[in-house]
């Protein structure tokens, strides 16, 4: 068991890594002396296919414990299910603030997040992750919300977890498609932060599409450390330093948007294009070299995800990026890579060469 402490003073907490993980959690809460309700928001797919895994643990809880299920979509995400689960957890804790456990990918995370932080004026939470993408980015950090259909993340909180468990043999649930998901953020954290990280993918890509348990807890250890201490330093996004996790966000999330959040294009396909494309605009700034930009349109290839868009045009996708709450002021910011293992903040890129490299990467 690998353990990484977050340091934010009275809000710090462990992420714990490892085999067997989950299986501390009748533990932790003990440890916080939590003595009322615990509410789990589950995905139902993740509940159906590890029943043998997760059953032993929460049998050990004494909390009284409810269970709501949701699908693990990205149109989960709304305010329409954040409204029908709190009314259920209403139903279900009558007038006291319950623990809420989010036990699912980015989705169930996001929105069980942002329910610890507004349902009673806010009550303690811990996470879960179940997908690639949620162990080494979405579930860290604090950042939870819930989508409107003109963007993602519009509404939103900053809401720490007291502990995030994750256990690498939930990545044994995911489809492939899942897992490929998660890739395009670890390729991210190569790009920003750590270009051995980034050689460390190049050469061993098949051993983590096999989910080698040894391969895949050094990538989610790497991952989680970075975003650890990013964190630490910017919490709340208002220093200039968190905002380098953005990378391949700002279009990334645009395209999403513009696909209407459906299986056409899930969030890392849809961030490993907005990768591509914010390093064209670097080339095109003279500021990053094109063989960087082809070594990461290779190893994005190689994970599996696209590196084009289709039956996404051009127009929806500025139509949605439009709506990018990453805009100060009225002025678009973008994450632009340098080299490989180091990024820089741009701001006020014109939208002639914005629509010029889509017209490139969107069809």
């Amino acid at each position: 068991m690998k353990i990484i402490r977050l340091h934010l003073g009275d809000r710090s907490y462990d992420i714990l890594i490892g085999k067997g993980a989950i299986a501390r959690l009748p533990a932790i809460i003990k440890s916080l002396k939590f003595d009322g309700s615990v509410v789990v928001i589950a995905d139902k797919t993740v509940l159906s296919k590890a029943r043998s895994v997760i059953d032993p643990v929460f049998k050990k809880i004494k909390n009284e414990l409810h269970w709501i299920t949701i699908p693990g979509e990205e149109r989960s995400k709304s305010l329409k299910v954040y409204e029908q689960t709190a009314h259920k957890i209403s139903r279900k804790t009558k007038m006291h603030r319950p623990l809420i456990i989010a036990l699912g990918g980015g989705v169930v995370g996001d929105l069980g997040g942002f329910v610890a932080a507004t349902y009673r004026r806010g009550g303690p939470c811990i996470q879960i992750p179940t997908t690639l993408l949620a162990q080494v980015d979405s579930a860290i950090g604090g950042k939870v919300g819930v989508d409107l259909p003109q963007a993602k993340n519009l509404i939103g909180a900053f809401k720490q977890p007291r502990a995030v468990l994750m256990d690498p043999d939930f990545l044994e649930t995911l489809p492939v498609k899942q897992l490929h998901n998660g890739l395009a953020e670890i390729i991210k954290y190569g790009v920003i932060k750590d270009d051995r990280l980034f050689r460390f993918l190049e050469g061993n890509i098949k051993k983590i599409l096999s989910l080698d348990r040894r391969t895949m807890e050094r990538i989610i250890c790497d991952c989680a450390t970075i975003k650890a201490r990013i964190v630490e330093k910017d919490e709340l996004d208002n220093k200039k330093i968190r905002i380098i996790l953005n990378f391949g966000h700002t279009l990334g999330h645009a395209v999403e948007a513009a696909a209407g959040y459906t299986a056409a294009y899930n969030h890392g396909e849809s961030i490993a294009i907005g990768m591509l494309l914010a390093g064209e605009i670097a080339l095109k700034l003279d500021m990053f070299d094109e063989k960087d930009l082809l070594r990461i349109k290779k190893l994005i290839r190689s994970a599996g995800l696209p590196v084009k868009t289709k039956n996404v045009s051009v127009k929806e996708i500025m139509n949605s990026y439009a709506h990018d709450k990453k805009f100060t002021r009225g002025t678009n910011r973008f994450v632009l890579p340098k080299k490989i293992g180091s990024v820089e903040v741009i701001e006020d890129i014109p939208e002639i060469l914005i629509k010029n490299v889509l017209k490139k990467y969107a069809g």
